[in-house]
This record gives C-alpha cells, structure tokens and sequence, in this order.
C-alpha cells in the first residue's frame, strides 16, 4: 500500500512537472514584455480595512506613490467597523483631492469591497488589502496587460521585509506561486486573483454581481465566477505588490486553514465546472489541479509519518508484551538509542526504488523552485540556506495538515474558528 502511494505520487508530480515544463518554454518562460499604453484609463483602488492601524498609512502612501496620472486615480479606504485607530489613521489623508475614506458597520471583506464598489468610478477597479504596499509601476504594467477579453488580472504578491523564518519560508513559498499563476495564466486557468492587490474591469464585476459576502475568500470566489461566465483572468510578473505574512505559527495556521476551507466550498459551490470541456483549460486542469495539490500534499504527509512514527509504534508494542510495570521507558533496558535504532533500521529496509522516489520528488520540487526564482529574477538563497531547506523538506507536511484539519471539520460539520 505504501509503494503504490508512493508510485502514484511520483506520477503525478512527473506529470505536474513535465506540464509546468513545457508551458514555461512555449510561452518564452513566460516573460512576456509589457508596453505601456498611450493614454491611460480611470481607475479606482479600494482598500478595505479592519483592525489595520499599523500598517494602513504604508498602503495608502503606496498608492498615493505610484506612477499613475493623479487626475485618473481615485483611491477608496473602506474602514469596516476597526475597533483600533484605523479609521483616524486613514483620514490623515482626506486632505488629498484623490482619497476618501468610509466608515461602515463591520460586514466583512466582502462587503468592505463592494461598499468601495458602488462608490468607484474608474474604468478599472485596482482592490488592495490594507497590509500591503504596490509598487511604483505596478498599476502602469497590470493595465496595459488587458484585452477585450480580459476581466482581471492578478499581481505579484511578494512577501514583505521578511524577518524571521516563518516570513522567510512564506516568501519561498509566494515566490514559487508567482512562477504557478504566471505558468496557469498562460492556459487561462488561472483560480485567484490575490487581495494584496488585483485588477477588475469595474463594469464586468458590477455585471457579475459583486463580490461574495459570504465568502472566507472573496479573492477566489470572484476568480472562480469570472471563470464560469468565460472571462479571461492574468497574471502581471511585472505588477509587484508586498504584502506582510503572518509572523507566528499560531497565525499562519489560522490564515491557511482559512484559505484552504475557503477553496474546498469554491470547489464545491463550482463543481459543476470540474472536469467540463465549457470551461477550457480552467475546467480541464486548472480546478482539478487544486484538487489534486490537496490530496499529494496529505499523501506526503502520511508517507513521511508513516516512516518516522513506525519505530515509535514498535517500540510501543514491544513495551505492551512486558506488561504495565514497562512504562518506565528506561526499565528493561529501553532507552533513546533503542528509539534511534530501530527508527535506522526501519529507513535502511526501505526498498531503494522507494528512497530514489522520494530523492527525485525532492530534486524535482528543487527544480521547480529555481524555475521560480529564474522566473521572478530573485535568489532562491536570499534568506539563507535554511528556509530554503524547510520549505522544499517540510512545508509540504504542514499543507497537507491544513488539508486533513479542514476536511475533517467540513465532514463533521465543525464550526470553524479563525
């Protein structure tokens, strides 16, 4: 049973990656270069914010800093209900002609950004979470990318002045998402359009009703609905926005379990989009694809528990035949090094086909990241050696988590906690 999971996770990210492959090369490695347009259209940013007083004023100089014409620029600060002084904080910039600030009983994202909706008046509609910073010519490079065809296109989310290796493994892990979204917006299969900041066509989003309010993640939901009704969604490479991760475990644990059950009642709301030829390549790859992630990143988990937990099993069972008087773990010679040993023994009887599966998926996850990094021109030892080591080895450990701990609580109908 183990072998065949570990065959079968080896196929599929054979295929992954070999697919990834052949999209990177056929679209230029996914490079394209971006020419500004000659006269630049309206367009409204919306910053919905909760709670958000140290970081608000960093967004808003963001957008007021930007390489945009400032008569075409409107920029919306929706404060939904904040308990601190993010409300006064935002009004410090009432004084510029381009700001406005709303204050509004607290609805949710949801309804932050379609308070800032009804009030926009831009052709474009640019939303921005209010713990991000865009860059100088991100609005310039994510606008000139639209087509008639096109009704959003995501940025490049980046991690913010990464301090401690919690941040540092994030970065990793955005800067490999970056090269993904850019690999499925080259197939039109792109399924989010990230809240630090994205692009909408205003009229297309009023046309297909908004954003969710019931929604844990808006960001997706609205993506998955463009899909359905045919538009197009982008990437920009070159529309680079820093956002800030969360810090701490306890955070990050809370921020991807809402993330994941977020996805899981996407791609039950949007099933019938599974596996359906209508909805090209979105339909064919993109939805099964996340589907897919989810089910090889708990794979992982349960082949590497399998592997380290087997000697504390048996060395468990081997203290149950002694009888009770055997819970003293160092009584009848039991001890650490016994623990090591038969943990030793256990990994040298693996088959070697077996380890140079697991070597291979390793090497691949490695060359997918340097096809990240080659791809957002960054250093994939930028912050050391050791985030680098914990996001290939282990962070897919902690994904699958997430995944099992958000299935469970869906399939008992756990009321989740955030």
């Amino acid at each position: 049973m183990v072998e065949l999971m570990l065959w079968l996770l080896y196929g599929a990210t054979l295929f992954v990656t070999v697919f990834i492959l052949l999209v990177f090369l056929d679209s230029g490695e996914l490079k394209p270069e971006v020419e500004w347009l000659e006269e630049w259209p309206t367009i409204s940013l919306i910053i919905p914010a909760y709670n958000e007083e140290d970081s608000i004023a960093m967004t808003i100089e963001s957008c007021l800093n930007v390489n945009y014409p400032k008569e075409l620029m409107e920029i919306i600060v929706v404060d939904d209900g904040s308990t601190d002084r993010t409300e006064e904080r935002a009004r410090e910039y009432e004084d510029r002609d381009i700001v406005t600030v709303i204050n509004q009983e607290n609805q949710g994202k949801g309804g932050a950004l379609n308070t800032g909706l009804d009030k926009a008046t831009g052709k474009f509609l640019a939303c921005v979470d209010a713990d991000s910073r865009i860059m100088e010519d991100s609005l310039k490079n994510i606008v000139s990318q639209f087509d008639e065809d096109t009704a959003a296109i995501a940025s490049a989310m980046k991690v913010h002045d990464p301090k401690n290796m919690i941040q540092k493994v994030q970065w990793f892990e955005y800067m490999v998402g970056i090269f993904h979204r850019s690999v499925m917006s080259a197939i039109n299969a792109i399924h989010v359009t990230p809240g630090p900041l994205s692009v909408y066509r205003t009229e297309i989003i009023r046309e297909v009703g908004g954003f969710d309010e019931e929604s844990l993640v808006e960001d997706q939901e609205i993506c998955f609905r463009l899909q359905k009704h045919q538009w197009r969604v982008l990437s920009s490479r070159q529309g680079e926005v820093y956002t800030i991760a969360p810090d701490t475990f306890k955070a990050l644990y809370h921020q991807r379990k809402r993330w994941y059950r977020g996805s899981l009642e996407n791609i039950i709301k949007y099933k019938e989009m599974f596996l359906n030829s209508d909805y090209g390549d979105f339909g064919y790859f993109g939805l099964p694809s996340k589907v897919v992630a989810g089910g090889l990143s708990i794979a992982t988990l349960f082949l590497i528990s399998y592997f380290i937990l087997t000697p504390v099993f048996d060395m468990l069972y081997n203290i149950s035949q002694i009888g009770l008087v055997a819970l003293n773990p160092f009584a009848h010679g039991f001890s650490l090094s016994q623990f090591f040993t038969t943990m030793y023994w256990n990994v040298i009887s693996i088959r070697y086909i077996n380890l140079l599966l697991i070597l291979s998926m390793f090497v691949v996850s490695g060359f997918l990241a340097y096809l990240a990094a080659r791809h957002t021109e960054e250093n994939v030892l930028e912050h050391g050696i050791i985030p680098t080591f914990i996001y290939l080895a282990w962070y897919v450990l902690f994904l699958g988590l997430m995944w099992l701990v958000v299935i469970i609580e869906m399939l008992f109908d756990i009321d989740a906690s955030w």
